[in-house]
């Protein structure tokens, strides 16, 4: 233990009044050296009592320390972070979840055992953020592959795994200094750019499923198709922005449907061959996603989400799609 290499656990945060404690008390609760890490609150001038509580924890707390971050950009408060920290190990946390007690420990001597591994991370397991059924099945969709496609971080792996990206990251300082830091234009995805950055200069991502946060996704209706959607606009509005695709080809799947779907309403009408193919594609489509809520509605012995998770998959997919439309044709989105 005394050999690990001083980490410094990065977070960005703006208003999280409701979470900011769990999440504090599941950090500093880890089990790394307490001399050898320092935590750093990224606070963008919180309104609703967050820092206040951050206020506390710091008064008491040697290894925590608030940076100040005006108008709240997510990626401004990493690359505040980064430059204010100090260690060789640099780990990026979210809010809107809580860690185990040897996260960071594993997360970092994951790095010290695979010494090609630029950045590691860990599989994230969904909760509901409340006992609604809603909240459940938001959660319960968040770690499938219907709605997931093939994030390993969220659906899990059998074992350590290559991949893309994973949830928040534990990155080598020097990956910093040889890549650059978040780009500040994009307010979201900015990790997928990151991480997609690094792999195109040589870098390395792995996955280690045993290392497992548990995170809270919007479980409230319009909360959680805001999300969905603005999570595909800034996929494709982002490689756009800086002029290369950052996203992977699971992306791209509910373009596809959207599009097959407008076509389908447009052509349909017209011509019998497009009603055919439609009626075929959406018939798979139906015994695929009503097959998969039957599945979980009888794993976790509720019923009622038989009839829930259906509406949340086509709810992922549709506004994820149109998100991803927009995204795409958003004039806002040309390269700067």
């Amino acid at each position: 233990m005394s050999r690990l290499p001083f980490l410094s656990v990065v977070i960005p945060c703006w208003n999280e009044a409701g979470f900011v404690a769990a999440f504090l008390d599941s950090v500093l609760a880890n089990d790394y050296p307490a001399d050898r890490m320092e935590v750093l609150l990224v606070d963008g001038m919180s309104t609703d009592g967050t820092r206040e509580i951050a206020a506390k924890y710091e008064a008491r707390e040697p290894r925590l320390r608030v940076v100040d971050n005006p108008g709240h950009s997510k990626p401004v408060a990493l690359n505040l972070g980064i430059l204010e920290s100090r260690g060789d190990v640099i780990i990026r946390l979210d809010v809107h979840a809580v860690y185990q007690k040897d996260y960071l420990r594993r997360c970092v001597q994951g790095l010290v055992a695979h010494p090609d591994a630029d950045n590691v991370g860990g599989v994230r397991r969904a909760e509901p953020r409340d006992e609604r059924l809603l909240s459940r099945a938001v959660s319960l969709a968040n770690t499938h592959p219907l709605a997931a496609g093939n994030a390993k971080y969220r659906i899990g792996a059998a074992g350590p795994k290559w991949v893309d990206t994973v949830f928040g990251g534990c990155y080598r300082r020097a990956v910093f200094d040889r890549i650059g830091l978040f780009d500040e234009r994009l307010d979201r995805t900015q990790d997928l750019e990151f991480n997609q950055r690094l792999r195109a200069a040589g870098g390395k991502i792995l996955l280690i499923p045993d290392i497992v946060c548990t995170y809270y996704p919007r479980g409230d209706w319009k909360q959680f198709v805001t999300w969905t959607y603005n999570s595909a606009y800034w996929a494709f509005k982002g490689s756009r922005t800086v002029g290369r695709w950052i996203g992977s080809w699971r992306n791209c799947v509910p373009l596809g449907f959207v599009a097959g779907l407008a076509g389908a309403a447009v052509l349909g009408p017209h011509s019998k061959l497009v009603r055919r193919v439609a009626g075929t594609v959406l018939g798979t489509y139906g015994v695929l996603v009503v097959g998969s809520a039957g599945r979980i509605a009888a794993r976790e012995r509720e019923p009622r989400l038989l009839v829930v998770m259906p509406v949340v998959f086509f709810a992922t997919h549709v506004s994820y799609g149109l998100g991803s439309a927009v995204g795409l044709l958003d004039p806002a989105g040309r390269r700067r």
